[in-house]
């Protein structure tokens, strides 16, 4: 079976990102041994072109990689665009790519869909408002099911949509109903799909869920936590958030700093920040305002498990380090992200409270942050139990994926 996916995130700057694909390797590997997979990238489905007006008309150019010269390359070019902007052109746009005229993507997507049996789509990081590779990403499904033929799937996204500049909207409304398989990752998103329209939308957990710990990323977590003087279990991890954070400047230490001294003095442990996003990086100099420990980006995604296992409770805005610790059955208090996906990911581990706190308003929440994270700490036996004992049912869900998948290989349109 020769599967096609779409949206490798592996270069990411996120962990939760880069753990994604991973894991759908990981669940392809083990429900359909044998099968061949190819992978287009992240970087890949955002790529645009610059089309020369002079000095070689016609010549494109990556605008990505000619970037550090665009003060002599922009005025001599002009963007080209190869997808639709819109539902209602996915039609001539379709047409020009079949017709050999949609450019070097759609030269490469061509001969990898007519390769594959079977075009998955990883929704992740993608499928919020009208972002580029979301909206691209939907014109390919489209394009892969109704010109091509093959079958096509949508797994692992959140899907939040919204009334404002609503670009997306109709896009979904087209390709959904055309998919064979089209699954979300939380209720928010399921609901919301539904109130669009779209009947055949199926909630199935994130594929990171599947993901077990790896004997050494523990040691060397073990190794760290030694190496900084922290035990296990006598540790709390805090993160920031995909939102604005209030963060030091200057002699003002910001309101997040403030969150981090209440938790270390309500619950008399050690804090370790965590950070991997390049927006998140004020955390290293948070913990030297602090004393807190910086857990950073030279570390890898895998080492999430252990580290978060062994804490005694999280502070997060991250969607997956969420879920790692509730693998893990280490309790978390969950702060907004930029969109729907950790109340989603609350209700589906029948977690409180359903809605998280504002991480843009920690002056006016950051008490209550920490008085929910000492009545975790309070029960944390009975609560661990019940996310390990919550994450097992999820991740068995997770595995009937793959069975789903081979089921639609030789099916055409």
């Amino acid at each position: 079976m020769r599967i096609l996916l779409v949206n490798d995130n592996s270069a990411h700057t996120n962990w939760g990102a880069q753990a994604t694909p991973h894991a759908i390797n990981e669940l392809l590997a083990a429900g359909l041994p044998g099968s061949e997979r190819r992978w287009l990238s992240w970087d890949w489905l955002r790529t645009r072109y610059r089309r020369l007006k002079r000095p070689l008309p016609g010549w494109l150019l990556d605008a990505d990689r000619a970037r550090s010269l665009r003060h002599v390359i922009w005025p001599l070019s002009r963007e080209e665009e190869f997808f639709p902007g819109v539902a209602d052109d996915f039609d001539r746009f379709a047409d020009e790519w079949v017709a050999g005229a949609g450019g070097p993507m759609a030269e490469r997507f061509l001969r990898e869909g007519d390769w594959c049996d079977v075009m998955i789509y990883n929704g992740e990081n993608s499928l919020y408002r009208n972002t580029r590779e979301g909206s691209r990403a939907l014109f390919l499904l489209w394009l892969c099911r109704t010109r091509l033929g093959k079958p096509t799937c949508i797994v692992n996204h959140t899907a939040h949509l919204t009334g404002v500049l609503p670009l997306m909207n109709a896009m979904v409304r087209k390709v959904y109903p055309r998919l064979d398989l089209a699954t979300c990752r939380e209720a928010a998103s399921w609901r919301a799909l539904r109130q669009e329209g779209i009947a055949n939308i199926e909630l199935i957990p994130d594929v990171v869920f599947f993901l077990k710990e790896q004997p050494a990323a523990a040691a060397r977590v073990n190794s760290w936590l030694a190496d900084h003087s922290l035990e296990p279990g006598r540790y709390v991890c805090m993160s920031a958030s995909g939102l604005r954070v209030s963060k030091p400047r200057g002699e003002w230490d910001g309101w997040y700093a403030a969150l981090v001294r209440v938790v270390q003095r309500r619950s008399g442990l050690p804090v370790v920040l965590m950070a991997r996003d390049p927006h998140c990086q004020f955390l290293r100099e948070v913990a030297q305002r602090t004393g807190a420990v910086f857990f950073g980006a030279e570390h890898h995604f895998s080492e999430l498990w252990p580290l978060l296992r062994q804490a005694s409770a999280l502070v997060t805005g991250h969607f997956h380090y969420a879920i790692i610790a509730a693998i893990g059955g280490c309790p978390y208090v969950p702060m907004s992200a930029n969109n729907h996906k950790m109340a989603g990911l609350n209700e589906m581990l029948q977690w409180e409270p359903v809605e998280p706190f504002d991480v843009t308003d920690l002056a006016s929440c950051g008490d209550s942050i920490a008085e929910r994270l000492v009545a975790l700490l309070a029960n944390r036996a009975a609560l661990s139990a019940h996310l390990v004992a919550r994450t097992a049912v999820l991740r068995a869900q997770i595995e009937d994926l793959p069975r789903r998948i081979k089921a639609l290989a030789g099916r055409r349109q």
